[in-house]
């Protein structure tokens, strides 16, 4: 187990299925492209760097703070899945008075994931999978709310960079399915078209009670509900790195475009 400011390493019990369910918001879709980045809280990797990186645009809660933004990505091989997130935040904060259990991280500066396996859109089903993660004295703390059995926090790094007012936050992580016990990658490598769907959020905390949080597409801050989640596709399409540790897949071609 790795300890740190920078990072730990925690391993869970693990226990998910992809149907064939339409999502219900049709604005928010992304892409997991397929990719193993060094999972070290250094989001320039190259992998990330031609991920589908995604703003999470929907606030909610009080007073927004001043520069508060955040953006994801994910990423997936034959193991895991990855997810990547930068956080502009001028005050890291979780305190501990507010955050005394990893329960608890919510209240404090955090990212939280969702995901609908079955792709229902069910509200508050009791197989979607949620998890989050936060910083606290230098130590990760993290835990799983929906699902602890179907999760496996086989990496999880977190850099806080006071000078630039930025937080990133990289995991590594294995879902399995309830009914197949099957990973997800092992479910996504025999069906390419697989669909699932998704939301991730962040929190904000500038050093008392929580102030509010930022989501892509929504179905987790105020509510559990998988209707409001957006979908996730996965690209089968190796990346592969140049020499010089450039991207030389198609999509490091098309990164490099925008």
């Amino acid at each position: 187990m790795k300890y740190g400011s920078r990072f730990v390493t925690l391993a869970v019990g693990m226990l998910f299925v992809v149907g064939s369910a339409v999502a219900a918001n049709d604005d928010y879709n992304r892409v997991a492209r397929r990719g193993t980045p060094d999972v070290d809280g250094d989001l320039t990797d190259p992998m990330w760097i031609a991920a589908d990186w995604q703003e999470m645009d929907v606030y909610a809660g009080g007073a927004k703070p001043n520069g508060f933004a955040a953006k994801s990505a994910v990423l997936w091989d034959d193991e895991y899945l990855y997810t990547a997130i930068e956080v502009d935040d001028a005050t890291h904060a979780v305190p501990v008075a507010v955050v005394p259990a990893a329960g608890d991280l919510w209240k404090g500066d955090s990212p939280q994931h969702r995901v609908d396996l079955d792709y229902d859109g069910a509200p508050a089903a009791a197989d979607d999978i949620e998890w989050g993660y936060a910083l606290q004295g230098g130590k990760v703390i993290m835990t799983a709310w929906s699902s602890p059995a179907n999760i496996e926090f086989t990496d999880i790094q977190i850099v806080r960079d006071d000078a630039k007012k930025k937080t990133y936050y990289e995991t590594q992580v294995v879902l399995i399915a309830h009914m197949t016990k099957q990973p997800l990658s092992e479910y996504i490598l025999k069906n390419p078209k697989a669909k699932i769907g998704y939301s991730d959020m962040v929190n904000a905390n500038d050093g008392a009670d929580r102030l509010g949080w930022l989501e892509w597409s929504s179905g987790i801050g105020a509510s559990k509900n998988a209707f409001q989640f957006g979908t996730m596709t996965f690209d089968d399409t190796p990346f592969s790195v140049d020499p010089s540790g450039k991207m030389a897949s198609v999509w490091g071609a098309l990164k490099a475009g925008r």
